[in-house]
């Protein structure tokens, strides 16, 4: 078997938060269905509801489970291997089905990006090690508060009405393996990068015509501020959804352009968990947003899905959309 995760530093060890025994995971709805990444619809169970079997170490726990596959993969094209063997470590584990959640030119990038400058690829080696705490954390352990990962990021847990989130993402089943816990994430824990701005220009592969429209509205240096804000992004496969006519008359005319953007962003940075059903958020625009969640849980704006949420940035947070959000009139 390869290793799923080796990361870097097995730091903490004489953490003092000491294994315990798990709870059993809760009961679930059944399984939702979503836009994937490659524009095709993927169902996938709750993370609470799969079954993942404790075999040992974190290691040999998570690929037990056969649905960290793809995780595992990147794990190895990062070179981080073995480290997982020591530990305690607590590992915010995404499924297949969280992947395949991410645009697959996204993913892409954040394997090959180097952002230092010495031609290897770091970022994915942050991204990976940005969902692993050092330390045993059962899920009593886990209270609301801000946690320090092994990359030297920040995870945010949170509680909303019993239910426990990490960076707005829900927590799912906990499994006990003899040198910490595995906890089954459906989504990808995206760590911040740098500010808005800088997110959407890394992201070529997904974000060139949003950056080309907001330089010619010269709304950059707006969302290079402190904030925070909390911008709901539409792909360049969003824009590709919109008549010629209507790109046309938004892209010739300034201050509509400004009105369509800005429609797009809202002040106070709001993750996932914080958007609750028929909530209402006014954007820079002056009009509002209307937030559904479905009983999948599933986050919809004004009756699009939330592609891929809870992007993380200094300044805010990114909810990728799939569709361009038109504001009336």
């Amino acid at each position: 078997m390869v290793s799923l995760v080796a990361l870097g530093a097995a730091a903490c060890s004489d953490d003092s938060n000491d294994a315990v025994t798990t709870t059993a995971p809760p009961t679930t709805a059944a399984p939702t269905t979503v836009a994937g990444g490659d524009s095709t619809e993927v169902t996938f169970a709750p993370p609470s509801s799969l079954d993942v079997t404790p075999m040992g170490d974190i290691v040999a726990t998570a690929l037990t489970g056969h649905v960290f596959t793809e995780l595992a993969g990147l794990v190895v094209d990062a070179g981080l291997v073995d480290t997982l063997r020591g530990g305690p470590f607590t590992v915010f584990a995404p499924t297949d089905d969280a992947f395949d959640k991410i645009p697959v030119p996204m993913l892409h990038m954040v394997q090959d990006f180097d952002g230092n400058g010495d031609g290897t690829p770091d970022l994915l080696a942050t991204v990976l090690t940005h969902h692993v705490l050092a330390g045993n954390y059962a899920p009593e352990d886990l209270v609301a508060g801000e946690y320090e990962t092994v990359a030297g990021t920040t995870l945010t847990i949170t509680e909303v009405d019993g239910m426990k989130y990490v960076d707005g993402a829900p927590i799912g089943a906990a499994v006990q393996a003899t040198n910490g816990y595995v906890y089954v994430m459906n989504d990808v824990l995206v760590p911040a990068i740098g500010d808005i701005p800088t997110i959407a220009t890394t992201f070529t592969c997904c974000f060139e015509t949003l950056v080309a429209l907001l330089v010619q509205a010269d709304l950059v240096d707006a969302l290079t501020a402190e904030g925070p804000f909390t911008v709901f992004a539409p792909m360049d496969a969003a824009f590709g959804k919109l008549d010629e006519a209507t790109v046309s008359a938004v892209t010739s005319d300034n201050e509509l352009l400004t009105t369509v953007l800005t429609h797009h962003v809202v002040v106070g940075k709001y993750n996932l968990d914080q958007l609750t059903d028929g909530m209402e958020l006014e954007t820079l625009a002056g009009d509002t947003l209307t937030v559904t969640v479905d009983d999948q849980g599933v986050v919809s704006i004004d009756g699009y899905p939330v592609a891929v949420g809870n992007v993380q940035a200094t300044n805010g947070v990114i909810h990728v959309m799939g569709d361009v959000l038109v504001p009336e009139g």
